[in-house]
């Protein structure tokens, strides 16, 4: 009779681990789904593809610029260098000029 009490016993909670799989297995699917209908919501509210799409062409256009002002930049200092030159030629010539255009008597 105990025997037929333990086989039972142990008949029952093999059904119940069964019992236990089967739910875990259930609960993680559903949280699965839970968690895709999640993202799925976040990004129709938020269309974050659109958003990353955007993020990207935004950065591209700031390397655009960034690159454009360094391309300027360095053809300012370039002009720069040479209008020093020009003025620092002009100015010397202008004193040759005048020195040439005074004229020095000697008794």
């Amino acid at each position: 009779m105990e025997e037929g009490i333990v086989e039972k016993m142990e008949e029952r909670l093999k059904e119940r681990e069964r019992e236990e799989r089967e739910i875990r297995r259930i609960v993680e699917e559903v949280v699965e789904e839970v968690k895709r209908e999640i993202l799925r919501e976040i990004e129709e509210r938020f269309n974050i593809k659109r958003i990353e799409a955007k993020l990207i062409e935004l950065s591209k256009t700031v390397e655009n610029i960034m690159s454009d002002v360094l391309y300027l930049k360095s053809e300012i200092k370039g002009h720069e260098r040479k209008r020093e030159i020009v003025e620092y030629r002009e100015e010397k010539e202008e004193k040759k000029e005048e020195e040439e255009g005074e004229l020095i008597i000697v008794d």
